[in-house]
């Protein structure tokens, strides 16, 4: 008899092992969306930016949020961290979020370990808005030592034009509150003339942030455990 024909190149298939390792290789990446955002895959930039991400380094992830128009943090929160849930946050994830998205982010990273937030049209007050006042994200002081003692990186993004969330908002949550500053790859703060509260994608801007931001936190990483090891 003949001896078995290789399978050409093109026509292997993996393992299930090594499947699952280069999957577990790739950063989660958590989209939260901001109030009324439902379908969240059919609101503003969430779906354009999910698929531009490098599907090599990132795993996207993004759902149906609970109590999607109020967003209320006892829903949302332990909803994000559910470790068999659809977003499974925590240590080694990105949490990318827009608008009361990004308020629920920083509640996040003030308990829980991650590799880092990225911030898009944020503030950190009521706004005068009922709706946003019975979220119950603003009935105390935010904790931004925390946030940062939490994350590998912080990053934030906004829109010199934005009708929502005023501008000169954003900057003091992201300069003042957040210790950002325009340029610092790890600790970024991206300001964006000509966008308003980015309804609509493209928005290469932000998978631009998230890599450089990623970059700066895995670089960092390396360099300690570089110090660590010689040390040792």
């Amino acid at each position: 008899a003949s001896p078995p024909r290789p399978t050409p190149a093109s026509r292997r298939v993996a393992s299930p092992a090594a499947m699952s390792a280069a999957a577990a290789a790739r950063t989660p990446v958590i989209v939260l969306p901001g109030s009324g955002c439902t379908p969240t895959r059919e609101c503003n930039f969430y779906a354009w930016f999910s698929d531009a991400l490098d599907a090599t380094r990132y795993d996207a992830r993004m759902t149906n949020m609970p109590d999607p128009h109020v967003c209320r943090e006892r829903a949302w929160l332990p909803f994000i961290v559910d470790p068999s849930g659809p977003l499974r946050a925590g240590p080694g994830c990105v949490v990318v979020g827009h608008s009361s998205g990004a308020v629920a982010a920083m509640r996040l990273a003030e308990r829980t370990k991650l590799k880092g937030i990225i911030l898009v049209a944020s503030y950190d007050s009521d706004l005068g808005d009922a709706n946003e006042r019975a979220s119950g994200y603003f009935d105390r002081a935010f904790d931004y030592d925390a946030m940062r003692r939490n994350c590998d990186f912080v990053a934030a993004v906004g829109g010199a034009r934005d009708a929502l969330v005023d501008i000169d908002i954003q900057r003091r949550v992201a300069r003042e509150c957040l210790g950002l500053s325009a340029g610092t790859a790890g600790a970024e703060w991206l300001e964006l003339e000509a966008r308003d509260h980015f309804f609509t994608p493209p928005f290469r801007e932000l998978v631009e942030l998230l890599d450089r931001s990623c970059d700066a936190a895995d670089a960092a990483a390396a360099a300690g455990a570089g110090t660590t090891t010689d040390e040792g």
